[in-house]
This record gives structure tokens, sequence and C-alpha cells, in this order.
């Protein structure tokens, strides 16, 4: 079965689902390399920056509050985005998966008496 068949049995309450989820999965995803960053900020910061003149103790106490407000931000608005991708397309796998039980329900009921003499009622689930 394709993935274009897979999705285009969802309403437009899961579409909007599907692209809140994958926008905030893209944004998820964006965030995550800013983190490599502020580690090469780190490194800095006790160096002095390259030079060969050295850092106080108060200049990195100061650069390593600096950056790890930073790091706090990165950190909150990567959990942020990674719940909502979690979340909404989690929410949209509960919606396709109750739209197909109850199409296969229905595809039961509609049945002749004469299949369900065939097949025994407890193979229907399966």
């Amino acid at each position: 079965m394709s993935l274009i068949k897979f999705f285009s049995y969802i309403t437009l309450y899961d579409k909007l689902l599907l692209f809140i989820g994958s926008i905030s999965a893209i944004a998820a995803g964006a965030i995550l390399p800013s983190v490599s960053l502020i580690m090469g900020n780190v490194a800095n910061a006790f160096t002095g920056g390259g030079g060969s003149s050295g850092s106080s103790g108060g200049d990195i106490i100061s650069n390593m509050s600096y950056i790890a407000s930073y790091v706090i931000l990165i950190a909150m608005s990567l959990f942020i985005f990674s719940y909502l991708f979690f979340a909404f397309w989690q929410h949209l796998a509960e919606n396709i998966v109750t739209d197909l039980r109850r199409r296969y329900i229905f595809a039961l009921m509609r049945q002749e008496i004469a299949y369900f003499e065939k097949n025994k009622v407890e193979e229907l689930p399966a």
C-alpha cells in the first residue's frame, strides 16, 4: 500500500495535525546543530577566545553565565518542539487507526451471512 493512499482518507483536522507535527519536527531538527555551536563557545570561554593573554575568573564566569542561558533556551525550545512533534503525530496515528477500525467493522457488517458461515468468528479480528 502506498503512502499517498494511506494518507488519502485523513480529515482536514488530521491534515492540520500532520502539518503542525511536521513543522515541529523540522524545527527540532534545525535546533540540534546549534548545540555544537554552543559547545564551541564553551571551549572559547575557558581560553579567552584564543588569545594568548588568558582570561580572568570574572570573565570566565560571565561568559559561562551567558552561554548557560543559551543552553537553557536551546533545551527548552528543543523540548517544546520535540513534544509537539511527538504529541501531534501520536494523535494523528490514533485518529488513523480509529478510522481504519471503523471502516473495517463497517465492511464486515456489509458482508452477506454466507461469509460468516465460511469464516470463524474468532478469526475476524485477525
